[in-house]
């Protein structure tokens, strides 16, 4: 299965709001990207018919196409972008025994952030 989501994957890590009680919350430009993110995510799981939550081992392949050439963590966004599949609940949960080969790729188009995210049943050596 292929999930496409527009934009610039933030990082959830990097972009948290702390407040003078200790308590932390995911900064506003991150849960807006969670927002959209996850609709685009719900409205590709119907178009492939996907009700149900991964919960065999997988691979998950993820491609980071930057807009621009800001540095960036892609360890950071690989973490936002598979709580993304979680919470929309297409991985049942993101530990190891689930995501078991994990390969991230970056490239960069002038203008035009995107993720790939490829999911594939996990083969064995």
């Amino acid at each position: 299965m292929i999930f496409l989501i527009d934009g610039e994957t933030p990082a959830k890590k990097n972009s948290r709001i702390n407040t003078r009680t200790g308590r932390s919350f995911p900064s506003k430009r991150y849960q807006e990207w969670h927002d959209v993110a996850r609709l685009q995510i719900l409205a590709q799981m119907r178009k492939q018919n996907i009700s149900s939550p991964i919960d065999y081992a997988a691979k998950v392949s993820i491609t980071f196409v930057h807009g621009d050439l800001v540095r960036r963590d892609s360890d950071n966004a690989t973490s936002s972008i598979l709580d993304l599949l979680k919470d929309c609940k297409v991985l049942s949960d993101d530990n190891w025994k689930i995501v078991r080969e994990l390969h991230i790729t970056n490239g960069f188009v002038k203008g035009k952030s995107r993720c790939k995210v490829e999911i594939e049943k996990y083969e064995s050596l």
